[in-house]
């Protein structure tokens, strides 16, 4: 099975400051990748590196970046913008920003498509019309001619869904695609993704801060913390045999359906440092249950079979 992402020892830096370091990560071609943790770890940069995204502002370097094929590192920013168009289809964390108020829904679901392609505008349209349907709006033609602000949430995420599926993508990176969903649009998008996951054979990167979701959705996961992975492997191996104590609580806190009434949701004190995120110790010292004086030193990696993962105990 080839690789669809392959990043090695990922580091971006604002100014002296680390906000990610020796990242690495594998997603394998056709398979669900989530990338989990809590907000601030750097799971939204780490894919916008891999996509030659960034911010401004912000440096990186890497042994190795290579998405769908192409070494990311050697090609030329024109290159990669030509690259990442045509067998990249990226869904953004916010969707109301994302597609402009004013811009007819098959302006721009049709623009790139035309753009890469070199297809008509009567292409790109039923095209267009097609992607809705099996996203499922009914009417996709009538939803074609709508400006965003016409339509709900969960419609302008189907609608960013079809539009990264517009030229036919090795890869989707979809970045908490479910966020400002209610639960039942959560789970049909999240269907939707695993339908087209194992209809077109793509990779889907998939960014969330619910494990449960990664958990039900992912072949593959990583857990980021403090912008380091600290745990990665199959879905099944990390759920049923967690190493890094940060997995586990995160595991242990997936709100379950046995909780009685009025019974708090279980928490993890304390907050995601920003700052140190290079140092050689352990970065969840401070919140974790199990620390030991060596922990601040140093952080032994492990690697059994595809099990990966950064702690001092065994």
């Amino acid at each position: 099975m080839n690789n669809t992402v392959e990043l090695k020892n990922l580091h971006i830096k604002a100014g002296n400051t680390s906000l990610v370091y020796k990242t690495s990560l594998i997603v394998k071609e056709g398979e669900i990748f989530g990338l989990v943790g809590e907000s601030g770890s750097g799971k939204t940069l780490t894919a916008k590196a891999i996509i030659n995204l960034l911010p401004q502002g912000l440096t990186y370097t890497a042994d190795e970046i290579i998405t769908v094929g192409k070494n990311m590192l050697t090609a030329s920013n024109e290159e990669k913008r030509d690259h990442i168009g045509k067998n990249v289809g990226y869904i953004p964390q916010n969707t109301v920003f994302y597609l402009h108020p004013l811009i007819k829904i098959k302006n721009q679901i049709g623009d790139g498509y035309i753009q890469h392609t070199h297809k008509t505008k009567q292409e790109a349209l039923e095209k267009a019309e097609m992607l809705l349907s099996k996203v499922g709006f009914k009417s996709p033609k009538t939803i074609l001619n709508y400006y965003p602000w016409q339509l709900s949430g969960g419609m302008r995420q189907r609608c960013n869904i079809a539009m990264a599926l517009m030229n036919d993508p090795k890869l989707i990176i979809a970045d908490e695609p479910t966020t400002a969903l209610d639960t039942t649009v959560q789970k049909q998008v999240m269907e939707l993704f695993k339908a087209i996951n194992e209809e077109m054979k793509l990779s889907i990167l998939l960014i969330s801060h619910d494990l449960g979701l990664v958990k039900r959705y992912s072949h593959s996961l990583g857990v980021m913390y403090a912008g380091q992975i600290v745990e990665a492997g199959s879905a099944s191996t990390v759920f049923d045999e967690p190493k890094h104590p940060y997995t586990q609580l995160l595991i242990k806190i997936i709100p379950s359906l046995n909780i009685k009434k009025n019974e708090p949701l279980t928490e993890i004190p304390g907050f995601v440092q920003d700052k140190d995120r290079d140092s050689q110790g352990c970065l969840f010292y401070n919140r974790c249950p199990k620390a030991m004086d060596i922990c601040r030193v140093k952080v032994r990696e492990h690697m059994k079979e595809d099990h990966y993962y950064r702690c001092n105990l065994e």
